[in-house]
């Protein structure tokens, strides 16, 4: 089943996964009125490892059958290649046999969505910068609403200054990012309860569980062979 399903704000137990980042996380919102249970695993290359026994290990703290869920939420990028793969990967294939909805978040938005939580007030324009483990960075304009004002881009990290310098935009940067330091912008790292909450109450944030690139990725072709 895919995004364009509706979901209640309340429709619980909700899943939610997060490895389109620097991290491994998962995330379970059992109700409305308690925040939700997560576990967070620090991981650049090993989500296809770690993902399924976190996500087993959080149902079995929280005493909920997987079978129970309402919907799987899941971060759709932009971000790491793999990450992204292994997280619509198993979600798609959770969703398919329980028999729920899958529902795609950006990680634009989680990032802004986190930065937010953790006391930063989002200002009226957003310059939301994740890192993409290459020169240039992933750079998307965000409202306060968190909908995009301009069509995500590349940006190296001058332009990203002079764009924060000269046009009144605030930076929200992946917390990778540490070179933004100077400019007093927000970081923070996006996570599973910033999807798993943008997922339950923001539908019209909701994306098809697809991946979301902004360039090609990195392949290596194989050599021909030699006679």
């Amino acid at each position: 089943m895919s995004a364009a399903s509706t979901l209640s704000a309340l429709a619980t137990p909700l899943l939610a996964i997060e490895t389109a980042g620097s991290a491994c996380s998962v995330a379970l919102r059992l109700d409305a009125d308690q925040p939700p249970a997560r576990e967070v695993m620090a991981t650049s290359h090993g989500h296809a490892t770690a993902l399924a026994p976190m996500i087993q290990r959080l149902a079995k703290a929280t005493g909920i059958e997987l079978t129970a869920l309402r919907a799987i939420a899941v971060s759709c990028g932009p971000g790491g290649f793999t990450g992204i793969r292994v997280g619509l990967a198993t979600a798609r294939a959770m969703a398919m046999a329980i028999g729920c909805p899958v529902i795609g978040i950006g990680s634009f938005q989680a990032l802004a969505a986190t930065a937010a939580r953790s006391g930063g007030r989002l200002a009226a324009r957003n310059l939301v910068v994740l890192d993409s483990r290459r020169s240039d960075l992933f750079a998307a304009e965000l409202g306060p609403d968190l909908q995009l004002l301009a069509p995500a881009a590349l940006l190296t990290a001058q332009q990203v200054e002079a764009r924060c310098a000269s046009s009144g935009v605030s930076l929200i940067a992946d917390a990778e990012l540490t070179q933004f330091a100077a400019l007093n912008g927000l970081s923070a790292s996006a996570d599973a309860v910033a999807v798993v909450e943008l997922a339950a109450s923001r539908p019209d944030l909701h994306l098809p569980a697809e991946p979301i690139y902004l360039r090609p990725p990195d392949v290596s072709q194989p050599k021909p062979r030699t006679p």
